[in-house]
């Protein structure tokens, strides 16, 4: 087994390596990357999923340790996704729900601005929303309702559900980071295709966008990283109209 598990995370280093490159011609022609990076996760469980019956069957009894520690690694990611769910529900309940420019959304003490929950996903704002412009607002509610319609929460859910079966495999890890970037960015395009101005944009993102709380359950409209909201920023700059719009 012990080969088995080392061939897996090689299978996934290559997988991404493959993946970091397609995604650099991707974004040169204005293409999504999301669908990219969810398949460099699932091809990394599944197909090596479909050898382990012959490995479990051909493994020395000395090595059931091994079975054991993956048994309490996918249990324990699991339960914590679970917890996170359940601290989300609880905190729905103190949600207060307002007409946000025609748009029902809810408002935290806490959380946002993000789109929070899976079966409905809703759009969270906190209640300093109230606080800055009109047009600021614009763009963060128009942010959300992309996210929304590109079914953001669905997907990374998906790709939790499959590190689940794997959480010991390093490199799933940092192919679900790239996968969020890729969302992030796919979200940009789709706000530069619908005509929002990249200055006014941006600056929204750097003001507003990172007060957010880090639920796993919810997609925040900016990842907690400073050095990917520069290159967030600078993928804008190369896109044209007629690139993002493809994103549509």
């Amino acid at each position: 087994m012990p080969a088995w598990l080392l061939c897996t995370m090689a299978l996934a280093l290559l997988l991404s390596a493959a993946a970091w490159r397609a995604e650099r011609t991707l974004q040169r022609r204005g293409r999504t990357t999301r669908w990219l990076w969810l398949a460099a996760i699932a091809t990394s469980v599944i197909v090596p999923l479909a050898w382990l019956p012959g490995v479990l069957a051909a493994m020395p009894a000395e090595q059931a340790q091994l079975k054991l520690g993956w048994f309490v690694l996918s249990s324990g990611m699991l339960l914590l996704l679970a917890l996170r769910s359940v601290w989300l529900l609880s905190h729905q309940r103190r949600w207060q729900k307002i007409s946000l420019l025609g748009t029902a959304v809810f408002l935290s003490g806490g959380i946002g601005p993000c789109v929070a929950g899976l079966l409905r996903p809703r759009i969270v704002m906190p209640v300093w929303l109230r606080l800055i412009l009109p047009r600021q607002q614009a763009l963060l509610l128009a942010h959300a309702q992309c996210r929304l319609a590109a079914r953001d929460p669905q997907l990374l859910a998906l790709a939790y559900a499959l590190i689940v079966l794997m959480p010991w495999n390093l490199p799933l890890w940092w192919q679900l980071h790239r996968l969020r970037f890729a969302i992030e960015v796919d979200c940009d395009a789709r706000m530069l295709a619908h005509g929002h101005a990249p200055r006014d944009y941006a600056i929204v993102l750097r003001q507003h966008g990172q007060y957010y709380s880090g639920l796993t359950g919810a997609a925040p409209l900016v990842l907690k990283d400073p050095l990917a909201l520069r290159r967030r920023r600078h993928l804008m700059a190369r896109f044209s109209r007629n690139q993002a719009a493809n994103l549509l």
